[in-house]
C-alpha cells in the first residue's frame, strides 16, 4: 500500500507538471509556432518541443524513478506476436470504418487525398509518423503502464483517455473556443484512446497503438467539408 501511494504520488506530480508546462506551450507560447512561416520548419520545431517535453521526461521517469530501461519500460522494445497483431489491426480497421461512416453519414463530410499528396515528404514524416509515436510513448507507454499498476484495466483506460483528450484541449480552446466541434473532437480523441489503451493492455507494446494512431491521423487529414 505504501509503495502504491508513492507510485501514485510520483505519477500525479509528474503529470501535473507536464500539463501545466504543455498548457503554457500550447497557448501563450504558441505564437512562436505561428511566427514560423514554413510548414516543415514549424513541424520540426513542434516535434522538437514534443521530444523535449514528452519523450525525454518519460524516459527520465522510467530510468530514475522506476530504475528500468526506457525502451523496455515504455513499450518500445516489445513486439507483439502474430495473434495480437492480427487482433490489433482488426480493431484498427473496425474503428476507422466506423469513424469514416460517421463522418460521411452524420457529419456530411467527404474525402480527398489532396491534403496528403501535396505534402513534402519531410512534413508527412513529422506529422503522420513521428508525432503519433511521441504521443503513444507518453500516453500508452508511460501513463497507461503506470496506471495499470494502480487501477483495474478499465479504470486505467478511462483515466488515460481522459488525460489524452485533455492534453488537446488547451490548444483547441484557445484557438477555436468552447464549441460543439471541439466537444466532438475531444470525444473522438477519447474513443480512439480507449482503443489504443486496449491494444497496449493486450500487448504491452506501443507499436500497435502507434500504427492505429498514424492511420487515424491520416483519416482525419483526408476528411473535408462536403462543400470544400
Amino acid at each position: 500500500m505504501v509503495n502504491q501511494r508513492r507510485v501514485a504520488l510520483q505519477l500525479s506530480l509528474f503529470l501535473m507538471a507536464f500539463f501545466v508546462l504543455w498548457t503554457l506551450r500550447a497557448t501563450f507560447f504558441y505564437a512562436v509556432d505561428e511566427s514560423i512561416a514554413d510548414p516543415t520548419a514549424r513541424a520540426m520545431y513542434a516535434n522538437l518541443l514534443k521530444l523535449v517535453m514528452w519523450v525525454f521526461p518519460a524516459a527520465a521517469f522510467a530510468a530514475l524513478l522506476r530504475h528500468a530501461s526506457p525502451a523496455n519500460y515504455l513499450g518500445l522494445s516489445a513486439w507483439p506476436n502474430q495473434r495480437n497483431w492480427s487482433r490489433c489491426l482488426g480493431a484498427t480497421v473496425a474503428f476507422l470504418l466506423v469513424i469514416a461512416l460517421i463522418e460521411l453519414l452524420v457529419g456530411q463530410k467527404s474525402y480527398s487525398l489532396a491534403s496528403l499528396t501535396s505534402l513534402p515528404m519531410a512534413l508527412w514524416f513529422l506529422q503522420f509518423l513521428l508525432s503519433p509515436l511521441i504521443e503513444e510513448l507518453f500516453f500508452r507507454g508511460l501513463v497507461m503502464r503506470e496506471l495499470l499498476t494502480l487501477l483495474p484495466t478499465s479504470l486505467a483506460t478511462v483515466l488515460t483517455s481522459l488525460l489524452f483528450a485533455g492534453i488537446h484541449l488547451p490548444y483547441w480552446l484557445s484557438h477555436r473556443g468552447a464549441t460543439w466541434a471541439v466537444t466532438a473532437d475531444a470525444g473522438g480523441v477519447f474513443v480512439f484512446s480507449v482503443v489504443a489503451c486496449w491494444m497496449f493492455a493486450k500487448t504491452r507494446s506501443i507499436w500497435p497503438s502507434t500504427v492505429a494512431h498514424i492511420a487515424n491521423n491520416v483519416l482525419a487529414a483526408i476528411v473535408v467539408a462536403s462543400n470544400a
